[in-house]
């Protein structure tokens, strides 16, 4: 893990090294103002975080990627959005947010209105999850899918159907299954019904 971490770390150095370049060879060509800069990963990492290193699985380390949009002089500083974001999402809200049209029968919602820190801007519920196996030894058996909301995070393993359900407020680091709680049957239902 430690290991992993340095070279994680190392790259992540090496990243925001190359993004200041970026920016100041933007603002050298005076073209900030008409420029929309998108900062995100496709996952987080564990760190040995549940027993587990890279990514794979629904846990909060994993799942919750940075997002980041600045628009000098159109996007207010520290403007935030908490909305489920999925990928299918990031097409529509980039081009509808850029006035451009996106096509009718694209996936994913446009989220330009909360981006731009409108309240009553329309948000997806949740946002989907999948592992489709066991990526890097092309193995099956690992295949799972999800949504994880502002509240909740639900998966289910294809292979033998266990269900997860955690509170992300009460319970950040999903330490607490809550599948198997009385209390929560009909969430639990309610969460598998949408996915």
């Amino acid at each position: 893990v430690r290991q992993w971490m340095r070279v994680y770390y190392a790259m992540t150095a090496n990243l925001d090294y190359n993004i200041g370049r970026l920016l100041k060879a933007i603002e050298e060509k005076g073209i900030m103002e008409n420029t929309v800069i998108v900062f995100t990963s496709d996952h987080g990492e564990l760190f040995g975080a549940h027993g587990r290193m890279k990514k794979n699985i629904f846990y909060e380390e994993a799942v919750r990627v940075p997002f980041l949009i600045s628009h000098r002089g159109k996007l207010p500083g520290g403007t935030k959005c908490d909305a489920c974001l999925g990928t299918v999402d990031i097409m529509p809200t980039l081009l509808s947010y850029m006035g451009m049209d996106y096509p009718a029968g694209a996936e994913g919602m446009d989220l330009s209105r909360a981006v731009k820190g409108e309240a009553d801007a329309p948000q997806p519920e949740a946002a989907f999850l999948q592992n489709t196996g066991a990526c890097a030894a092309w193995e099956n058996g690992h295949e799972w899918r999800g949504l994880r909301s502002k509240r909740y995070t639900y998966a289910i393993f294809k292979s033998d159907g266990a269900q997860f359900l955690f509170d992300n407020i009460n319970d950040p680091y999903s330490l607490n299954n809550l599948a198997n709680s009385k209390e929560h049957c009909e969430l639990l239902e309610y969460y598998k019904k949408m996915l």
